[in-house]
C-alpha cells in the first residue's frame, strides 16, 4: 500500500532500523536514530545496489517519487554520471586553483551540504531546472549562501557540458530567482565646501579623546572600527606609517596609512590619554578598552550633524576631494581608501603599493583640511 504523509510522520525510531515500502521499489528507511531516508534497491552488473534520494522531510514524499521515476527512466540508458560523480571530478580541478584553504573548504562543503542530498544521485542529464530552482530556493533565507550555491551548480553543469556528458543544461542564472539585494544607502557626508566649518565645530568638542579621534579620522579617512581598535604597536614611528593588520581590515588585506605632520601631532597628544602600549584611542571611562562604537558618531550628532555627517562620511569626503581636486591618479587614491581589489593577484601586493605617492597624497590631504579650517576661522573672526 502506498505511503501517506501521515504514515511517515507517525513512524517512530526503533531499536533496529526498518523500512516502509511505498511501491515500485521506493521505500523510506528509518534508522535506529530516527533519521528517515528515501532509498531504492536496484541491480547493476548482477549485483544489488542501493540508491539514496535524500532525507525526509528535506525530500518530501512527492519529490521522492519524482526522483525515483526519473532514475528508473534513465536506468536502461548508457552510463551517465550522476551529479555527485561530476561534482567529484570538478572538485579535483577546482580546489587546486584556490589559494585560500578556508575558501576550498567552503566551496566543497556548500555543495556537499546543500546540493548533494537533493540531486547528488541523479544522472546529470536527468535533473530538471525546476529541481535546481527548488534546491536554491531552500536557501533563500541565507541569500549569500544561496547565491554561492547557484553559481557552483552552474559551474558543475558547465564542466559536464565540456566533458561531453550533456548537450545542454538549465543551470544558468539560477541566482535570478533570489530576491534582489537592497542597495545600501550611502552614509551621510558633508559637501567639501563645509569641511572647514565641520573641523571648526569638532575643535569645540570638550572631551579630548573623542575630539582627537574625529580629527584623526578626518585626516586618515580610515574606517570606524579600524580607528577604534588601532594599537600603538601599529604605529611605526621610524617609517612614519601605521600598518593595520589584515585581521582588523574589512577586506582582509593589511593596510598602510602614511602619517602626515598633522597626524603625528595628534598621536603625540594622544599619549597624554593612553599609556602608549595598548589601544591608541582608549576609553577614559573603561581603561584598556577602546572608545565605544557610538562615541564618535554621537559626538557628531551633538555638534548638529545628525543626518548630515557620519564617521564613515569622512571617507566619502576624502574620495570626492581627492578625485576632483588633487593631482593624484585614481589607483593611488583607491589604494589609500583600501577599497576591495577585484584582481586577486594585485590584492596580494597592494599593502604598500604606490607608497611614495600615497605619502604625498596624505600630506596633500592634511594640508587641504588645514586650509579649510584656517579659512573658516578667518571667516568667523571677520564676522
Amino acid at each position: 500500500m502506498p505511503l501517506t504523509v501521515k504514515t511517515i510522520e507517525n513512524a517512530r525510531q526503533s531499536d533496529k532500523p526498518y523500512k516502509l515500502t511505498d511501491g515500485n521499489g521506493l521505500y523510506l528507511y528509518i534508522a535506529s536514530s530516527g533519521r528517515k531516508t528515501w532509498r531504492a534497491n536496484f541491480t547493476a552488473n548482477g549485483k544489488q545496489q542501493t540508491v539514496t534520494y535524500g532525507r525526509y522531510p528535506d525530500i518530501s514524499l512527492a519529490e521522492a517519487r519524482k526522483l525515483h521515476v526519473l532514475r528508473k527512466c534513465e536506468a536502461p540508458k548508457a552510463k551517465v554520471p550522476t551529479f555527485e560523480n561530476v561534482f567529484e571530478q570538478w572538485l579535483k580541478i577546482k580546489l587546486p586553483s584556490l589559494d585560500n584553504p578556508k575558501h576550498r573548504i567552503q566551496v566543497e562543503n556548500t555543495v556537499r551540504e546543500h546540493v548533494l542530498p537533493f540531486i547528488g544521485t541523479m544522472p546529470i542529464n536527468a535533473i530538471p531546472r525546476t529541481l535546481l530552482v527548488d534546491t536554491v530556493r531552500k536557501l533563500s533565507h541565507t541569500p549569500e549562501t544561496a547565491s554561492r550555491v547557484a553559481g557552483r551548480i552552474k559551474m558543475i553543469f558547465d564542466y559536464a557540458l565540456d566533458a561531453g556528458d550533456l548537450e545542454s543544461h538549465g543551470a544558468a542564472d539560477l541566482a535570478r530567482i533570489l530576491p534582489k539585494k537592497k542597495k545600501p544607502k550611502p552614509m551621510p557626508s558633508i559637501h567639501p565646501r563645509d569641511a572647514g566649518k565641520l573641523l571648526a565645530d569638532i575643535m569645540t568638542y570638550n572631551e579630548p579623546v573623542t575630539r582627537l579621534g574625529l580629527i584623526f579620522v578626518a585626516h586618515t579617512f580610515i574606517r570606524h572600527n579600524e580607528l577604534r581598535n588601532m594599537q600603538w604597536s601599529d604605529f611605526i614611528e621610524s617609517d612614519r606609517v601605521i600598518v593595520i593588520p589584515e585581521d582588523r581590515m574589512k577586506m582582509g588585506v593589511p593596510h598602510v596609512v602614511p602619517v602626515s605632520d598633522q597626524v603625528l601631532e595628534i598621536l603625540k597628544e594622544m599619549k597624554n590619554y593612553s599609556d602608549g602600549t595598548g589601544i591608541i584611542f582608549e576609553s577614559q571611562q573603561k581603561r584598556a578598552h577602546c572608545v565605544s562604537e557610538n562615541t564618535l558618531l554621537f559626538a557628531l550628532y551633538g555638534l548638529g550633524y545628525r543626518g548630515k555627517m557620519t564617521v564613515h562620511g569622512f571617507r566619502a569626503l576624502a574620495s570626492t576631494v581627492l578625485n576632483e581636486q588633487s593631482p593624484f591618479k585614481g589607483d593611488v587614491i583607491e589604494r589609500q581608501l583600501a577599497h576591495q581589489e577585484k584582481d586577486d593577484v594585485r590584492a596580494a601586493y597592494n599593502r604598500a603599493e604606490y607608497l611614495p605617492q600615497r605619502r604625498e597624497l596624505m600630506k596633500w590631504w592634511s594640508d587641504w583640511l588645514v586650509a579649510q579650517y584656517t579659512a573658516q576661522c578667518q571667516t568667523q573672526a571677520n564676522d
